[in-house]
């Protein structure tokens, strides 16, 4: 056995025993493990459901275990047999949770995710322990994961936990094994292969060649900007629409404060009841500064930050209490709105507050109390019409613009004279086995049932709920903030019905004074509210005027890149927008930033002096300069006629000068050519020292191409043979060389750099060039004036 393999199971134990968890999990034959030893790793990590993500499951990996087996009976190789890991796989499965959680402190959801490709790559290696797993075992997996799924991003997936555990952690005898993972020859396998690498390259689009732009107005990295037409929908959707439902009114809101504020989605999600922090701006003499014509007072936001250092204690993960100022032209919006979600949800809060402090499910009747069958219908089913009586549609329109608790109390005393609906058939559904149906006195009734008059006990509901409707049961489990303190999920400002099927139909009316199962919302379910993922209609579909609209989706980190991209463009400082969405670095602020070239230039500010007496060309040219993006000896000799004669004798050289900003396909050109075009036009990549590259694609591709025609010259030049070379063999040979490497040298210079800084000035003649510079020429008239 590889003794890192050893000592990495063993410390997993040793964490996993320390937290009172069972290593032995006990598992059927298809390796779901029995819900008494299965692990709640978010109850694990101290974080709040939903969702809670259980490590429920030892056995092989559904996702690509049928593709696994149909590519070893192409190999004539015998099919595995689908069933619990064997135990060292199924070790390393738990090792690699438990490191995740304990060690790395990755969220549930993603550590289960890294540790899912240890269940896809054990099929292929089966009786080969991990630290023996060979390298045709990886590929066959690699492959099967490949081709089992229309996006390449499990295929990703699968390859950095190779990389990462087994290569990472030196687990196997071979090094190196993530190399293995490669496509198979088939042409299934290369055009899952190219889908898996358009990923890639999207995921990693802000760095490197793929984030180059090919036009000025293009902005880098734009996929990871939302699409413009869904941004302006989703706009007019939660900031105009009615919602239809209290979960949509919920909805609604949460993406109003992440649009406002720029936080991220589960920021979003958990913000807290206590949000409101106002404060006062006095001036010296503790006068309101309004008075002297500042700002009396502004609105923060508490909230809870994710991604920060300090959220991290050493026992589990706990929220990051932090706030964030307001803008002033968005406080009436956002306290309007949250102001409204406080008051319409008040019922489900107080419901979800008692429960969490008594333990039970209706706390507000006894155990041994009797409760009426249609009060007990409503508060399991949420079904706000129990009976045949037709509501007034002025009623249920009020309703739903308002969401007020107290309507509900009036559709409730519409409904009792009539006949009940749809309750009987829930009752009859399998509730009446485990749930009694009483009479007024607490005696069971035996044959038909007047529904009207017809009760239950409270504690006979209550343990049928938690024996058998586990999921309509609240979130009631609190977690800790880093000070300390407890919070629950009654704290948060955006709870929400568990379980509602009842809005899921035809739009139906859920009774929040009554309904039992509450609970947060959670990320989760917000992102599938305008990705479409999700099981159910995106917001999209529910709410979009055409098919066109119908049809858009979203995701909501776009919104981030956004915002962030906005203020830059805006030209707020970056340490001012690192702060406002919670970063721990600049860098990663400038990872979000996708604004368009022409946007970086327009962003600059000028002297009003160069606004004067620039003209338009050179005015680009001094933004380019300033920005850093142009080198030559344009700007060099700008640069030094500044220094030594002033700004003014500076901008009078660029205006004479600036006419030489040129386009090339290979790169930015700043010379002049106002009495002379440039002998060596379009040569500009064979060495001449005013080529300045730039981050067009374009060029790139441009300068590619040149390189593989001269190569080809190149290897047929070398390929004739000897008695035919001659002294014009030679020269050609020489001249390609050099344009070759040449070339080789501006694909290698990063943009805004000068290729050839000691290159040659091809566009005169050296005795053309000595001794007309206009340093040169003031240094003549001084010396004349002496």
């Amino acid at each position: 056995m590889n003794p890192f393999y050893a000592e990495y199971i063993a410390t997993a134990k040793t964490l996993a025993a320390g937290r009172g968890l069972n290593w032995d999990l006990v598992c059927d034959d298809l390796g779901k493990v029995s819900s008494a030893t299965r692990w709640n790793l978010t109850e694990l990590m101290g974080m709040l459901p939903p969702p809670t993500v259980w490590l429920g499951q030892v056995g092989v990996d559904p996702t690509a275990f049928v593709k696994l087996n149909k590519i070893r009976q192409r190999m004539g190789q015998e099919p595995v047999v689908a069933g619990p890991l064997p135990q060292a796989w199924r070790d390393l499965y738990q090792a690699v949770i438990v490191h995740q959680l304990l060690v790395r402190r990755t969220k549930p959801v993603s550590a289960r995710q890294i540790a899912a490709g240890i269940r896809r790559l054990a099929p292929a290696a089966w009786d080969t322990p991990p630290w023996a797993v060979t390298p045709e075992q990886v590929q066959q997996a690699y492959n099967a994961v490949l081709q089992s799924a229309e996006s390449g991003k499990l295929a990703l997936d699968f390859a950095t936990t190779v990389r990462n555990v087994l290569d990472g952690q030196k687990l196997a005898d071979t090094p190196a094994l993530s190399r293995f993972c490669t496509p198979y020859a088939n042409e299934e396998a290369k055009t899952a292969q190219q889908q898996a690498e358009a990923i890639r390259k999207r995921q990693n689009a802000h760095g490197g060649r793929q984030s180059l732009r090919r036009e000025l107005a293009e902005r880098k990295s734009s996929s990871k900007l939302p699409d413009e037409r869904a941004f302006w929908e989703l706009i007019r959707i939660v900031f105009t629409e009615t919602p239809r439902t209290f979960s949509d009114a919920i909805r609604f809101a949460a993406f109003k404060v992440q649009i406002i504020m720029g936080f991220r989605i589960g920021e979003a999600a958990l913000l807290p009841l206590d949000w409101k922090r106002w404060r006062e701006y006095l001036d010296a003499d503790g006068r309101s500064a309004g008075e002297r014509g500042g700002f009396s007072k502004s609105l923060m936001i508490r909230h809870f930050a994710e991604k920060q250092e300090e959220d991290e204690r050493a026992d589990v993960l706990s929220f990051y209490e932090n706030t964030q100022h307001v803008p002033p032209m968005f406080e009436d919006v956002l306290v309007q709105t949250l102001d409204h979600i406080e008051k319409i949800s008040a019922p489900l809060r107080e419901r979800l507050r008692l429960q969490a402090e008594a333990g039970r499910v209706f706390p507000e009747y006894p155990e041994d109390g009797l409760v009426p069958a249609s009060e007990m219908y409503v508060r399991m089913t949420g079904n706000a019409v129990f009976s045949d009586v037709d509501l007034p549609p002025e009623l249920i329109g009020r309703y739903r613009e308002s969401y007020d608790p107290e309507l509900l109390e009036e559709i409730r005393q519409l409904q009792v004279p009539g006949r009940p609906k749809g309750m009987p058939k829930y009752w009859y559904r399998g509730h009446l086995k485990a749930v009694a149906i009483r009479n007024a006195s607490g005696v069971p009734i035996k044959g038909l049932v007047a529904w009207q008059d017809a009760y239950v006990r409270v504690g006979d509901v209550e343990r049928h709920m938690v024996d058998v409707l586990g999921t309509k049961l609240s979130d009631t489990t609190p977690t800790t903030i880093t000070d300390g303190t407890k919070l629950y999920p009654h704290d948060l400002m955006f709870i929400m019905p568990v379980r509602n099927l009842i809005e899921g139909r035809n739009d139906g009316i859920l009774d929040t004074t009554m309904y039992s199962a509450i609970g947060r919302i959670d990320s989760g379910s917000l992102n599938n509210a305008i990705s479409g993922k999700g099981s159910g209609d995106s917001l999209f579909e529910r709410y979009g005027q055409t098919e066109e609209d119908r049809a858009l989706r979203l995701t909501s980190h776009s919104l981030r890149h956004l915002q962030n991209t906005e203020l830059f463009r805006l030209g707020v400082a970056d340490t001012i927008i690192t702060k406002k969405f919670n970063r721990r670095s600049v860098q990663q602020s400038h990872v979000y930033d996708h604004r368009s070239l022409a946007e970086d230039l327009a962003d600059i500010d000028l002297p009003p002096e160069a606004e004067e007496r620039l003209g338009d060309k050179a005015l680009q040219v001094f933004k380019l300069i300033s920005a850093n993006k142009a080198r030559g000896p344009v700007v060099e000799e700008f640069r030094r006629v500044q220094l030594e004669y002033g700004d003014e004798a500076a901008f009078d050289y660029l205006n004479a000068e600036a006419d030489g900003l040129h386009v090339t396909p290979y790169g930015l050109c700043m010379n002049s050519f106002t009495s002379d075009p440039c002998p060596k036009h379009l040569e500009c990549f064979n060495g001449c020292l005013h080529l300045a590259r730039t981050n067009v694609i374009s060029e790139q591709e441009n300068l590619q191409r040149m390189r593989d025609r001269f190569a080809k010259v190149i290897i047929t030049l070398e390929a004739l043979p000897e008695d035919r070379r001659n002294i014009g063999w030679a020269n050609q040979l020489t001249h390609a060389r050099v344009r070759y490497e040449n070339i080789v040298t501006a694909l290698g210079t990063a943009p805004g750099m000068q290729v050839f800084p000691d290159g040659t000035d091809l566009s005169v003649t050296a005795e053309q060039k000595a001794g007309t510079t206009i340093i040169d020429t003031m240094k003549r008239l001084r010396d004349l004036d002496d």
